[in-house]
């Protein structure tokens, strides 16, 4: 069977290559200068910046070799320079990252291009801190805690098997990241939440993406108009789902109680979170959890296919736990 990876995410993949992490400076008025030190790179053009040369590295698939890396060359792993508007400080490498992640909402806090949390939503996880995130973060962990995956894990495999055979098998060719996408949006939607949609749901959801990272500006045709529109369609269809959920709960008739948009919805029932929260929170899921693990699965069978020394490693050492798994052995 011959495997075709096709337009792979050039921002997923210096995601996997290199951690980007954009802190948005307050501008001031007049000048963009500030007190502290900063570390040495270019801003570029007054408010452009080098977003040009980011877009048209990622737009090439080359975002880490043409942007990041020859920056890395000349200034070292962390260095300044602006995007999309904004004063930003790139850094790269385990310390800066695990110094960062380790003080997340105490010396830092997480913020997002403009288009993202348009598009992703205000009242998502990612926009909220404090209390209101805390809560958020509770409901989610309790549809991924150790009960939770047990009910949840056999789904996964049982969506996956029926898949391959639907979609996979029957071909002697397979487009393998756009396959792998539509495959991880079916897991998310049917076994991470629970919602059923019509196939052309997932067409709806990548207009969005299309959007993420692109420039906000909403003029006819353009990528943020087109991802915009598609937001909106997906917000009534969410709506819809949110208030026929809640209607069935409160009737004793909603079930699937383990399932995450069930304690999205009973989160507002007992007046946790509001509806927008449930459906801005629905949608960076799927996003979060469907584009960037497809990217990773094609390119761990791109890898595979690279080296098919490992292939067969692999193969062995999955042999070897199957064994002992039926044998009722610990590993």
């Amino acid at each position: 069977m011959t495997i075709q990876i096709c337009s792979l995410l050039s921002w997923a993949l210096f995601c996997s290559t290199a951690m980007l992490l954009a802190i948005f400076l307050k501008h001031r008025k007049g000048c963009g200068k500030s007190d502290g030190k900063l570390p040495p790179g270019e801003m570029g053009l007054p408010w452009i910046g080098e977003t040009i040369e980011f877009y048209r590295s990622q737009r090439d698939n080359q975002l880490f070799e043409e942007f990041v890396q020859p920056r890395i060359t000349k200034y070292g792993k962390i260095f300044k320079t602006r995007l999309m508007g904004s004063p930003t400080i790139i850094v790269n490498g385990a310390e800066a990252n695990r110094f960062f992640l380790s003080n997340e909402f105490k010396l830092v806090i997480s913020s997002w291009p403009t288009a993202s949390v348009q598009l992703m939503g205000i009242n998502s996880i990612m926009e909220k801190q404090g209390e209101k995130h805390r809560c958020l973060r509770g409901i989610i962990a309790t549809s991924l805690g150790p009960a939770g995956l047990e009910i949840l894990v056999p789904k996964i495999c049982d969506s996956v098997q029926l898949y391959l055979d639907k979609n996979w098998n029957v071909r002697e060719e397979i487009s393998l990241y756009h396959s792998t996408k539509a495959l991880t949006f079916t897991i998310v939607l049917e076994c991470l939440l629970g919602l059923n949609f019509e196939p052309g749901t997932l067409n709806t959801f990548e207009r969005v993406l299309e959007g993420v990272f692109a420039p906000p500006i909403s003029f006819p045709g353009s990528k943020f108009s087109r991802a915009k529109k598609a937001r909106r369609e997906i917000k009534e269809m969410l709506i819809k789902v949110v208030r026929e959920k809640r209607k069935k709960m409160e009737s004793g008739l909603g079930g699937d109680e383990g399932m995450l948009f069930s304690q999205f919805v009973s989160g507002m029932i007992r007046g946790e979170i509001s509806e927008e929260e449930v459906v801005d929170n629905v949608v960076l899921l799927v996003f979060a959890a469907h584009d960037t693990t497809s990217f990773a699965i094609a390119m761990t069978f791109k890898m595979l296919a690279e080296h098919p020394d490992y292939h067969s490693l692999l193969l062995q050492g999955t042999l070897f736990f199957t064994i002992l798994s039926l044998q009722g052995k610990d590993f």
